[in-house]
């Protein structure tokens, strides 16, 4: 018990002085997609769901990212009518999940479907079609949309892990 005693007190100073700020950043999350644009002003992020299913919608404001900010990213394309209709079908089968799984998420949930036009810039992530187990990851299991709306300079982020 004295070792177990001795071990926590080590990690304790440990902690305390090499500073908070340096554990912090081990541990922080990065996301390369988000990364490749400027710096944002702001973030809101709501989640729902556990270690292996989750959902995750956040809302990034920026002041003026411009056109060559996304000809320098390796993930954005402009939005044509055919993503248009892709984009919606992700964030439509989103919405479901939002009313299935409620919480924080639903009450914070406020995406204006209005707004997803072509012109504007998205990447979509999705494990469609990989293995898993003995099958494959069909369209809605696992997914992330990034849309980027140029009037407003923001980026909305839909996750859907089930």
């Amino acid at each position: 018990m004295k070792k177990f005693g001795t071990i926590i007190l080590v990690l304790t100073l440990l902690f305390g002085l090499c500073g908070c700020s340096q554990w912090e950043s081990m541990f922080e999350y990065s996301d390369s997609v988000i990364d490749s644009l400027p710096e944002y002003n702001s973030e809101e992020f709501y989640t729902s769901g556990g270690f292996q299913d989750f959902t995750d919608y956040a809302e990034y404001s920026y002041d003026s990212v411009t056109v060559q900010d996304f000809e320098k990213s390796e993930y954005f394309s402009v939005t044509t009518e055919e993503d248009v209709k892709e984009i919606m079908l992700h964030i439509e089968n989103f919405e479901e999940w939002v009313d299935i799984v409620g919480g924080e998420l639903k009450a914070n949930y406020d995406f204006d479907k209005n707004v997803v036009s072509e012109g504007d810039f998205f990447y979509i992530k999705t494990k469609d079609g990989e293995p898993i187990g003995e099958g494959t990851y069909g369209k809605f299991d696992s997914y992330t949309v990034y849309y980027f709306e140029l009037d407003s300079q923001t980026l909305y982020y839909f996750h859907n892990k089930v």
